[in-house]
């Protein structure tokens, strides 16, 4: 590596690779810093027998860096054409509305379309179909079929692909002079293709970018940047090549592409541990996302899936249901895995308990995958009837990446509180997919462990924002505070893109690139030479129909809760003022929320109650069946401190005729923190007939009392889980939620300053 150029990028991936070729193009110098290695055709590692072999970036930078970050672990890639070796080569563009979640001012959809555009003719998109030389894999047509008979065939589609499907057998140059062959269906996307029939980056943006003179470093891993007295930036690294040698280079501009986690870790350390990069937004490490992401699996099939025949992913499925918090906006993607971990997916259905268990923590379920993975990984045990299934959509994106102080080490926040109905949702979404294929499901470990999510499209942490405030780059990825340092990898992303990432990265790479070199050559038309080979592209996610109230809600349980409560009081009828007649009314309903995280994120908090309500004159002696009531728990109030709990309960009278009990609990301070009176107190009306509107027969106040609420808290159950560790969550999220609204009530308009008690809807505990 020289000791100067005009550009640095650190990093090849999708960012980085678009900057290095648009830079080089632009008759820049230009230096690439990558820390992981160059994969010639076919040396990609295939030692099943040691993970140490080639396999890991912690043993000798390996291919795959995996870290078990606190609340995320988090899988990147580590070679020269980044995460692009081990993705699985899907390109879907944003759809039009996600650009409004936090994005800054000029990105939208159709700004961003042409490069978009340009990013699909320089990586040849393609998805399968019958002409290709193996046709359709048997796991694309299954899933069709499955999305066709859970009522969802509008939402399926097939997922455009960076691969060559031409002659598998025959090596030959493609349009930038790289070699390849045509796509064998081997499954082994996600681990380095050793025939080069994926369009890697080092296939066609970064062969580009060495053909017009940009130099490689690849196992240079950068350590620390400090500004210079000249306006540039020195670049310290290690050469692992080198024996681990200390080298320096500096350039007046440098762009970050490691990665959002590597990224993001690297500009803190220059700024908390070494002081170099002072100047940075306190806004540095947050708006993290983990995109959504959730792994699954399904064992035992109707009909074989073949997951190891085709490339990793071919198709998906579109979910759009709910409005505002409650909205789960995700894709499900078929996948695949190479024949040789078949063996060891077999240990996931058969529930070994090195992968799973209570009470266990993260390091002990780790060391059980690694443990299984030593006994039957290599294994070409029978998985034809299995399939992997993952799921993306849009999370908060409220996550931080942080350094511990004094120790330094990196820790990542996840607020999975807030993201447990977009994971539950795509579970149950997958266990639906499971069941329609004839099989049965199966999550992660981690997950079914410890709820820990896994990421392999991590974002944010060095957001683009309009301002240092909201972001810590501006609109064309250029540092607040210092200038001619920029972003330019998933870590500028503001937001969940919902999708496979890596097409919206690479986009919006082409876009602050160009900008970037129509300021630094004067030349205010520049464009990418490609440019005018791109032509518009239809992106299958457009041509997905979504019903009138959304997509069909996944019909396997969610965790949930249930409680039962009983009430009694004496009600009067309307001509009867004095009391005089007074007719003695109770009720007992189990009231259900069939999936607690939805009840959460859902402003109206319904939960479904159904038992029997005694009003004497009207109902039999044994009382009436509650058939399809409702309870609305603690929805906003008539103003700002103020809350409800909404009774609505059906039933026939013994005359045949429908009635209903409907009441309201006023939750409010009434002036003598009555916290027990306002959360006890049933305001009831009973009408005689099956309309809010109908006319008033009974009214008066039923009460719960003293010896009834301590019954009800024995009743209190968390349904569909007999995970002791997941029930104490689900009870800790609603009872945060329950003390939270109360303490909004009773509590924080008396403080001095506005303070809120963590709740189970605005975050909190796991």
């Amino acid at each position: 590596m020289r000791d100067r150029y005009d550009a640095l990028v650190i990093g090849s991936g999708f960012g980085g690779a678009v900057a290095a070729c648009r830079l080089a193009q632009a008759g820049q110098r230009v230096g690439i810093l990558e820390r992981g290695r160059r994969y010639a055709l076919g040396t990609f590692p295939r030692d099943w027998s040691n993970p140490r072999n080639g396999w890991l970036y912690q043993h000798d930078q390996g291919l795959f860096d995996v870290r078990p970050v606190n609340e995320m672990t988090i899988v990147q890639g580590a070679a020269y054409g980044g995460g692009s070796h081990i993705y699985a080569n899907v390109h879907l563009r944003m759809p039009p509305d996600a650009f409004a979640d936090g994005w800054p001012r000029g990105y939208d959809r159709a700004s961003l379309d042409p490069y978009y555009d340009l990013v699909a003719w320089m990586l040849d998109l393609n998805t399968v179909s019958a002409d290709q030389p193996f046709g359709v894999p048997a796991k694309t047509a299954r899933t069709r079929e499955a999305a066709g008979r859970m009522g969802r065939g509008g939402q399926f589609v097939l997922t455009p692909l960076a691969v060559d499907f031409g002659d598998p057998y025959t090596l030959r140059a493609n349009k930038f002079g790289a070699q390849q062959y045509g796509c064998r269906h081997t499954g082994e996307c996600d681990i380095g293709c050793n025939f080069q029939a994926k369009n890697t980056l080092d296939l066609n943006y970064l062969t580009v970018a060495e053909r017009h003179g940009a130099q490689v470093g690849t196992r240079c891993e950068v350590t620390r940047i400090t500004p210079t007295h000249d306006g540039g930036y020195e670049v310290l690294f290690i050469d692992h090549e080198a024996g681990g040698a200390e080298r320096r280079t500096t350039a007046p501009v440098v762009v970050l592409a490691a990665g959002a986690v590597n990224t993001t870790e690297l500009l803190l350390r220059c700024r908390n541990q070494y002081g170099t990069l002072p100047r940075m937004s306190s806004m540095l490490g947050h708006r993290y996302s983990g995109n959504g992401d959730y792994l699954g699996f399904a064992f035992g099939t109707d009909l074989p899936m073949e997951p190891s025949s085709g490339p990793t992913i071919t198709s998906g499925i579109v979910h759009d249901r709910g409005t505002g918090a409650a909205r789960r906006w995700f894709i499900f993607q078929e996948g695949g895995f190479p024949r040789e971990i078949a063996g060891l997916l077999q240990l996931i259905d058969e529930g070994d308990d090195r992968l799973t268990g209570l009470h266990r923590t993260q390091d002990e379920v780790l060391k059980g995958i690694r443990e299984a993975a030593r006994g039957r990984i290599g294994e070409e045990k029978d998985g034809e009837h299995s399939a992997v299934f993952l799921a993306m959509g849009r999370d908060t994106a409220d996550g931080r990446i942080s350094l511990v102080p004094v120790t330094h080490d990196l820790r990542v926040t996840w607020n999975l509180t807030r993201n447990l109905g977009l994971y539950e949702s795509e579970e149950r979404f997958c266990n639906d997919i499971a069941e329609a294929l004839g099989g049965r499901t199966a999550a992660n470990p981690l997950w079914r462990a410890l709820r820990l999510p896994v990421s392999v499209h991590n974002l944010g942490g060095c957001v683009m924002a309009d301002g240092p405030s909201r972001g810590v780059v501006d609109a064309r990825g250029e540092m607040f505070g210092h200038p001619g340092l920029f972003v330019m990898d998933g870590g500028c992303l503001p937001a969940s893109t919902g999708v496979n990432p890596s097409h919206t990265i690479a986009a919006v790479a082409e876009r602050n690139v160009e900008a970037l070199i129509r300021r630094i050559t004067g030349q205010p038309r520049w464009t990418a030479p490609e440019r005018e080979h791109a032509v518009p592209v239809a992106d299958p996610l457009d041509s997905v129909r979504i019903p009138v109230g959304g997509t069909p809600a996944p019909s396997a349980p969610g965790t949930g809760l249930r409680f039962t409560e009983t009430m009694h009081g004496r009600l009067r009828r309307p001509e009867d003022p004095d009391h005089r007649a007074e007719t003695e009314t109770s009720f007992r309903v189990t009231v259900t929320a069939p999936v607690l995280a939805d009840f959460l994120d859902d402003a109206t908090h319904p939960m479904t109650a159904g038992g029997i309500v005694h009003v004497p004159g009207i109902t039999p002696a044994e009382g009436a069946q509650v058939a399809g009531g409702a309870v609305n728990l603690l929805v906003a109030g008539d103003d700002r401190d103020s809350r409800k709990m909404i009774y609505t309960l059906p039933f026939f009278g013994q005359d045949g005729h429908p009635y209903l009990l409907d009441g309201v609990k006023d939750v409010r301070d009434h002036g003598r923190f009555d916290v027990w009176g306002s959360t006890t107190t049933l305001h009831t009306r009973v009408r005689r007939g099956s309309t809010p509107d109908a006319p008033v027969v009974l009214s008066g106040d039923l009460r719960l009392g003293a010896l009834d609420f301590t019954r009800q808290l024995t009743t209190v159950r968390i349904t569909e889980t007999a995970n002791t560790l997941w029930q104490a969550g689900a009870l800790a999220r609603f009872g945060l939620f329950f003390a939270g609204s109360l303490w909004d009530v009773f509590v924080r308009p008396k403080l001095p300053v506005p303070l809120s008690l963590p709740s189970a809807h605005r975050g909190g505990v796991r």
